[in-house]
């Protein structure tokens, strides 16, 4: 059994780490990794080295050109950053736990996770196996790595949870009859490193089945407790289901979504996937540049489709209002509620410790992901109008960036909007080929060349105004610029000389 990283720069760090100290074990996920067969994705390693950690990784860094970080001076901890690369490498490198490397796998959280292998070399062959951690991945099973694990840090509950899905294992008796016993434990984790845990869970292929086994081992409600609350919110027709399940449909729709834009996964097995593929089609490579871009930290706008479809209907069970119709079923509403699910989220973001910038994101999309749905119901089969595409970009931008010339926020909207649609209906929704055609009328305009792109070079500027009209700068100048802005943005006007004939229209009208 021999393991060499496929990345060059990778073997090259090693060899430097061994020229400074000898032994260096690789540890924790890529050792389980490798030994699953998943070597594809190998971005980070974790690295131990008997002691003087940062001495070491730095010594390494200087020679290599990576950048250093000191992470942990009380620990011992460096981070190493490649970004030479087509993708940047990290490298974490710690000094043992208890100062020798038996003591350090026993303070891990899992078997599977408790493994090292020794690096020589340009390879590692030796494997260090304290727990059993390769028979548990034989039969497929998530074991802590002592009985003490799980209570000396509590986040390692909501690991479980993620590794159960992500390696599609089952969590052994006695873990799991641990962690249902120490759940209230979670609300003494620090928000950051429970934050960190939601991320990559929602950032899995099968999130929803991570956030149902939240709910069933009663950790939802203490880390997000306002998705708990959906559970058994009814909605009337033609929604099937309540809340909760109805968010965990979004949340697979958006997922199907996402991969598929990063090409990961097929959506053309169903005619559904099969009608929104081939009508998006066009525009994947700058739907993809789009969702692309790092909202902050790393955590990209694509990733955050996931977390639009978690939190559009929070604000459904405190606006939920029941009547009864003429024929005396009941009929629910829900007047108000984007607005009401805004504020929780940015709420719960908030605590989560988020940027302002991530939580303006997420709470606008929350704010307007009924929009779309409300074009589609008041053009019915024709197509949206340029000025109802223009404002709905606007108030979208307008909402996070404070101008109207920034497409990112409306074109995640409508993809939320996309997966919200399919989750109200058990099967494909009636009307979805026109939905479609609707959405493809909004992207378009967002990111093609004679949409929010042409508006972004105004026939008229401010300075022009007040020169042609003897106005000072005020109100009254930025009301005549957003005027003049929808209008180019609805084709009605076309040159500088037509701007400004509709400007002093417009003008003559206010006086």
């Amino acid at each position: 059994m021999q393991w060499t990283p496929a990345q060059p720069a990778f073997v090259a760090l090693l060899n430097a780490f061994i020229e400074f100290t000898d032994p260096v074990y690789i540890v924790g996920g890529v050792v389980r990794d490798f030994l699953l067969g998943r070597t594809d994705k190998l971005n980070d390693l974790d690295v131990v080295v008997k002691a003087d950690a940062n001495a070491v990784a730095r010594r390494a860094a200087d020679r290599l050109g990576w950048a250093y970080y000191p992470l942990d001076a009380e620990r011992d901890v460096a981070r190493l950053v490649f970004t030479a690369s087509r993708a940047p490498l990290v490298c974490d490198v710690a000094a043992m736990r208890g100062g020798d490397l038996e003591t350090d796998l026993q303070a891990r959280d899992f078997t599977v996770n408790a493994m090292a292998l020794r690096w020589r070399r340009d390879c590692a062959s030796e494997l260090i196996d304290p727990g059993a951690g390769r028979s548990d991945l034989s039969t497929r099973l998530l074991r802590r790595m002592t009985p003490w694990s799980l209570a000396e840090d509590p986040v390692r509950l909501l690991r479980a949870v993620r590794l159960a899905v992500q390696l599609d294992f089952a969590i052994e008796e006695a873990t799991l009859t641990q962690m249902l016993r120490l759940g209230d434990a979670l609300r003494l984790v620090s928000a950051e490193r429970i934050r960190d845990e939601l991320w990559k869970m929602l950032a899995l292929s099968e999130p929803d089945r991570a956030l149902e086994m939240l709910r069933e081992f009663h950790f939802l409600h203490i880390v997000l407790p306002e998705v708990a609350q959906m559970e058994d919110v009814a909605q009337s027709a033609p929604h099937d289901v309540d809340v909760y399940r109805h968010t965990l449909r979004a949340v697979r729709y958006a997922v199907a979504l996402r991969d598929w834009l990063l090409g990961e996964r097929a959506i053309e097995h169903t005619p559904a996937g099969a009608t929104l593929a081939a009508a998006l089609a066009p525009y994947r490579s700058r739907l993809r540049q789009t969702l692309l871009e790092i909202v902050a930290a790393e955590r990209r706008l694509v990733d955050w489709l996931v977390w639009f479809a978690l939190w559009h209907d929070a604000g459904k069970p405190a606006t939920r209002t029941v009547d009864q119709t003429a024929e005396g079923s009941l009929r629910y509403r829900f007047l108000g509620h984007e607005e009401v699910g805004a504020r929780l989220a940015g709420q719960r973001m908030e605590a989560l410790k988020f940027s302002r910038h991530e939580i303006a994101l997420l709470q606008a999309v929350t704010r307007l992901h009924m929009r779309p749905h409300h074009l589609h119901a008041a053009f019915g089969d024709q197509p949206l109008s340029r000025r109802a595409c223009y404002r709905f970009f606007r108030d979208a931008s307008q909402s996070v960036y404070g101008s109207a010339a920034h497409a990112d926020v409306g074109v995640a909207t409508v993809l939320l909007a996309l997966a919200d649609y399919q989750a109200i209906f058990a099967e494909a929704p009636p009307d979805w080929t026109a939905y479609v055609r609707h959405a493809v009328d909004l992207i378009q305009f967002g990111l093609g060349p004679d949409g929010l792109e042409e508006v972004r070079k105004p026939l008229v500027d401010g300075r022009m105004l007040m020169h042609y009209f003897k106005l000072e700068p005020g109100r009254q100048v930025g009301e005549l610029l957003e005027q003049l802005r929808e209008a180019q943005a609805a084709g009605e006007i076309k040159t500088p000389e037509e701007g400004l004939a509709l400007a002093a229209e417009l003008l003559a009208g206010s006086r």
